[in-house]
């Protein structure tokens, strides 16, 4: 994509579940929120952090620029969260994670912006569910959308933009760079960090070759013969 692309990390949300701030949490002796970073990083032209209002970030090493704006209301979630960052973002094309994702790839992000195209969204389905903090936005329809649900009271991401252009990436178009999907993990809990630690001693599955997948389907097409 030629366009600039502002990446977004939602730091600032409450962690109730978790009981401490997930981004400053450890994982390999680097907190969440630079593993999300160092992620990100190639991928985009900035980086936005939105946090809670007095959260004091991790130190990462190394440093990488970044513009840190807080939550303007952080009771709002991450709708709030997301219109914070759209609105101080000096991109066309924004891409939008939470400091929660530490197995998230480059390579998932670069596919996901790839797919925007003219849309106003691209968001990945996993599990049967929208990934709206794992996609691509278009940065003014989007912040516009998000500022007139907040206005109108509402908090629930996928609502404020069901009337946008938004395209819906099925599992099949992101399992061909991130076979098991673990980009979409997310530690809501410690139990949870733990099962994602647990990840990182287990290489990702082999992504089958396009020759494989078609040996593959003619061998299920001679079975249901």
């Amino acid at each position: 994509m030629s366009e600039g692309v502002t990446g977004i990390i939602v730091a600032g949300g409450l962690s109730r579940r978790f009981g401490s701030d997930k981004a400053s949490a450890s994982l390999r002796g680097r907190p969440l929120l630079q593993w999300v970073r160092d992620a990100l990083a190639p991928a985009v032209d900035e980086i936005v952090i939105v946090t809670a209002a007095g959260q004091t970030l991790p130190p990462m090493h190394p440093a990488i620029p970044a513009t840190v704006v807080e939550d303007r209301e952080p009771a709002r979630g991450p709708l709030a969260g997301l219109a914070t960052g759209f609105a101080v973002a000096a991109s066309p094309v924004c891409f939008a994670t939470s400091c929660d994702a530490p197995l998230l790839l480059t390579a998932v992000v670069e596919r996901i912006i790839g797919a925007l195209g003219d849309h106003d969204a691209a968001l990945p389905e996993v599990g049967g569910f929208q990934q709206p903090l794992t996609a691509a936005y278009r940065r003014e329809p989007c912040l516009a959308a998000a500022e007139a649900a907040l206005a109108g009271g509402a908090n629930k991401v996928i609502d404020a933009f069901a009337a946008l252009d938004v395209l819906a990436l099925s599992e099949d178009r992101l399992t061909r760079v991130d076979p098991d999907l673990r980009s979409f993990r997310n530690a809501n809990t410690p139990d949870e960090l733990a099962a994602i630690a647990a990840l990182l001693d287990s290489p990702p599955p082999a992504t089958p070759s396009p020759r494989r997948k078609r040996a593959r389907a003619r061998t299920k097409s001679r079975r249901r013969h």
